[in-house]
């Protein structure tokens, strides 16, 4: 049956917090300079957005972010931002459940939440790698919450893992762009089955430049119940952050 779609609510980022973006500048494959980072913050400020999560990669990848370098960097950064933006700042991260997890895990994660519970993860975009369930379980019997980031983006993926990720408790965060096409059709097919049954609990943009946003955002459609599930995902971010 056809199902009308519309453009996204003027107001839909009014008071909103994003939980996953790549802001903070010169740390992965993000912002490159604090310039184009505060640009972009004032951007978003203009579209109604009050509260940002930062949550850089802490992967292999990337061996030198680790929680006291990459805290010092955001302190810096964010006395940057105040001058320029009333948005509110926090500090996370984004971690690889990969050879390097286990010891950031040792360090101290860097948390969506000011309770300390929530931690957002990530798998190879390309194969569930050996090891990652066994990483998640040492973490939840730490009393530790997984929030595994843009579950619609990995290809291995199938309705069977999402449902074993989902029994096992993970909560799931969608990228809004993913709806759009900025990751491609499969992509979109995931994240609409996903938005549709209801797995998603938290919404970021995991930006990492203004460009996908300001190309993708204007040309997304949905349907009235997606953008409803949209909004109480919005809603769950600012919840979390609170």
């Amino acid at each position: 049956m056809f199902e009308f779609r519309k453009k996204l609510p003027e107001n839909l980022f009014k008071d909103a917090c994003d939980v996953h973006c790549h802001l903070l500048p010169g740390v992965d494959d993000g912002f490159p300079t604090v310039e184009k980072s505060l640009h972009a913050l004032k951007k978003l400020e203009e579209r109604g957005v009050t509260k940002m999560v930062l949550t850089p990669h802490f992967m292999k990848d990337y061996p030198d972010n680790d929680r006291v370098s990459i805290t010092a960097k955001f302190e810096d950064y964010k006395k940057e931002a105040e001058k320029v933006c009333g948005i509110e700042l926090h500090l996370a991260a984004e971690y690889m459940l990969d050879a390097c997890f286990m010891e950031h895990f040792k360090q101290g994660f860097l948390t969506l939440d000011k309770a300390g519970s929530h931690v957002l993860c990530e798998t190879s975009y390309l194969m569930y790698e050996h090891g990652i369930s066994e990483m998640i379980y040492d973490i939840m019997c730490a009393e530790f919450q997984p929030v595994i980031a843009h579950p619609e983006r990995y290809e291995y993926a199938d309705r069977d893992v999402y449902f074993r990720w989902r029994d096992k408790r993970y909560k799931f965060q969608l990228n809004l762009l993913s709806l759009a096409g900025a990751y491609g059709p499969a992509t979109v097919a995931r994240a609409n089955y996903l938005l549709k049954e209801d797995f998603y609990d938290y919404i970021g943009s995991d930006m990492h430049g203004l460009s996908n946003f300001e190309r993708f955002l204007p040309e997304l459609r949905l349907s009235s119940k997606n953008i409803e599930r949209i909004e109480q995902l919005i809603e769950n971010n600012k919840k979390l952050v609170s």
